[in-house]
């Protein structure tokens, strides 16, 4: 009877515990925190250029552990968390030239090695075409970066202009695309004890009126189911003129 008792005690651990994703810390942030990450914030200057000025004074990283997005303005879709019951939003809807990325770096194991030798990402990103057509360096935009041993070795890229396939999610002063999917990469090139940091970032346009946000779940060598397709949700838009006097109050505060 101990047997049998403590044995549905293990099977039942086993299905109510959260996936492990190997090699980085809190990859599914099922902690229902940002622990073991590594945040910055910045700003994309106005230039027509995507060069994200990291660290620049007044521009703290915008990040949310959500376990639902149903309350995100401006969009029609109820953004859930892809693997588990959480999962993290960096940056926002409401533009200001804001950029924020999230980073962890660890050591390449035989686990590691043994699940695949894959690298995995959950993510879907959010991004406004804005309405007046800003050239392609000013869009609003989302990537991965990889490195081994400090040097960058593979990266993904997308922005607002990069939309076939995608979602048309709302928006305010232009169309809001959203798209999620897996992103993988080939671990072959790593051995045991080679460094692999991972950086993910979502960047506004840089004119500043118009947001770029990522949601970001599952990251690791332990594969987690694709991300799910979101629901429409039945919620009604938040007013653009209230989302107009957002975005410029926060731009008057920086100044």
């Amino acid at each position: 009877m101990k047997k049998m008792y403590w044995g549905g005690i293990a099977v039942a651990i086993c299905l109510t515990s959260s996936p492990a994703f190997a090699v980085f810390t809190n990859g599914g942030f099922e902690t229902g925190t940002i622990t073991g990450w590594t945040l910055e914030g910045g700003y994309n200057p106005y230039d027509n250029v995507q060069n994200v000025v990291w660290g620049a004074s007044g521009y703290s990283p915008i990040v949310a552990v959500i376990d639902n997005n149903g309350s995100m303005p401006y969009q029609t879709l109820d953004i859930n968390p892809y693997n588990g019951n959480h999962m993290v939003r960096i940056n926002d809807i409401y533009g200001g030239s804001d950029a924020t990325k999230i980073w962890q770096e660890d050591t390449i194991s035989q686990t590691d090695l043994d699940n695949g030798g894959v690298l995995y990402v959950n993510w879907g990103a959010a991004l406004i075409e804005p309405a007046n057509e800003h050239p392609k360096g000013a869009q609003p935009f989302f990537g991965i970066n990889v490195y081994k041993n400090g040097a960058p070795i593979n990266s993904f890229y997308a922005d607002a202009l990069d939309h076939t396939g995608w979602t048309n999610a709302g928006g305010y002063d232009g169309t809001l695309w959203y798209k999620s999917d897996q992103w993988s990469f080939n671990l072959s090139s790593f051995t045991i004890g080679d460094k692999i940091k991972i950086e993910l970032y979502a960047v506004d346009c840089d004119w500043g009126g118009h947001g770029g946000y990522a949601f970001l779940d599952g990251i690791g060598t332990v594969k987690p189911p694709p991300p799910a397709v979101p629901e429409p949700t039945t919620m009604l838009l938040f007013g653009t003129g209230l989302a107009g006097l957002v975005g410029f109050g926060r731009r008057r505060n920086r100044k």
